[in-house]
């Protein structure tokens, strides 16, 4: 048995190292974006991103491995790897461009990260142009500034993107998702059609990637947990009952890189906060039960968790899209159609095309061939 086509609704690029360095270093010198050798007394290489400095070798390596090390920065080697393992398209998010959306939580140097974050998506709008029905593009869109940010959303619109990556949570500082600040914004996102992305190392949690101490090292397992679960207290604080997805009954929100696993009981304590502890709190009436937002109005995405598939059923298959995350820590590769057979063995067919191309296609409005 074969899957009849494969698209990946999370996979990423691994932008030049040198790409910030070459366009903006001129203008911000040493605060720019931009790989340094050493730090802290540590053989890198690692990449300074305004507010931390992260590891990336890892993700070249993975690259390697599957036969395609420069399938991360040149297209025409990204569609040699694609057609290698039997994907149709992918939806591509940056890799060095996550910690430094991060790096807004650094109140002064905002600027520098609104820049950065302009030159990626120039650049991948190069990218994506080599071939737009296998390269799907999602812009780096920093919220600090909403003026700005709806600018660049239409920018990148006109560009051919299909979504903008938007904080997990915003920058330090800033007021939450839900106060109606941000509303242009996503009655912009809305009227496009743009699902917005939440993906994770982009909100406040530090990136456990650039832990270099001791201590730092002590706290990497909170730093892990936190990271996984700063979108779902966002989703619920801001989006749910904060009420943006009934302000705007159109607009979609994708999780990436969360699984599936944890949706259960968080639909369950949702709930509760409606329910039974609602007399503790003055929330507003929602127009529906807070759980049935996950299961109509949040994409969730599934990478390679065999505890999030019997998840399915419960949440419902119609919400699930599958990635690859290639080329990160755990990104499938060649062995992609084996793997995702393995995993969604006892999945109904009609589901599993859902869950590997139907539901991408329908999210990101992708044009399938017949």
């Amino acid at each position: 048995m074969t899957l009849p086509r494969i698209i990946s609704a999370d996979s990423h690029t691994l932008e030049p190292p040198d790409l910030w360095i070459k366009t903006i270093g001129d203008k911000y010198g040493d605060e720019t974006p931009q790989v340094v050798e050493e730090y802290r007394g540590h053989k890198g290489p690692f990449f300074f991103t305004g507010k931390q400095y992260a590891r990336f070798q890892e993700q070249q390596e993975k690259a390697a491995q599957a036969g395609t090390p420069d399938a991360g920065h040149d297209p025409a080697a990204r569609i040699t790897f694609q057609k290698k393992t039997g994907i149709e398209a992918e939806v591509l998010y940056p890799t060095l461009g996550l910690s430094i959306l991060h790096s807004s939580n650094r109140a002064d140097y905002r600027d520098v990260v609104r820049a950065a974050s302009g030159v990626y998506n120039d650049w991948l709008a190069e990218f994506i142009a080599h071939d737009r029905k296998r390269l799907i593009g999602s812009a780096m869109i920093p919220m600090d500034d909403v003026g700005w940010a709806v600018e660049e959303l239409e920018r990148v619109a006109k560009m051919g993107f299909r979504t903008p990556m938007i904080h997990a949570a915003p920058p330090e500082g800033c007021p939450p998702y839900r106060d109606k600040i941000y509303d242009p914004f996503w009655a912009r996102a809305e009227e496009m059609e743009l699902p917005v992305t939440l993906h994770i190392v982009t909100g406040r949690i530090p990136d456990p990637m650039a832990c270099h101490t001791a201590r730092e090292w002590e706290e990497g397992p909170n730093m892990f947990l936190d990271t996984w679960e700063e979108i779902p207290h966002v989703l619920a604080t801001d989006f749910i009952f904060g009420t943006i997805l009934d302000r705007f009954p159109r607009l979609d929100v994708v999780t990436a890189e969360l699984e599936l696993s944890w949706i259960p009981n968080f639909m369950r304590r949702i709930d509760m906060v409606q329910g039974v502890y609602s007399n503790r709190l003055q929330l507003p009436k929602l127009q529906m039960k807070a759980s049935d937002y996950l299961k109509t109005r949040v994409w969730h995405g599934l990478i390679d968790e065999p505890a999030g598939v019997p998840v399915i059923s419960e949440l419902g298959a119609d919400q699930v899209v599958w990635g690859s995350d290639f080329p990160h820590t755990i990104s499938l590769g060649a062995e992609t159609g084996e793997t995702l057979l393995k995993l969604l063995d006892g999945v109904e067919p009609a589901d599993q095309e859902k869950l590997v191309a139907g539901n991408a296609a329908k999210l990101f409005h992708l044009e399938l061939e017949s």
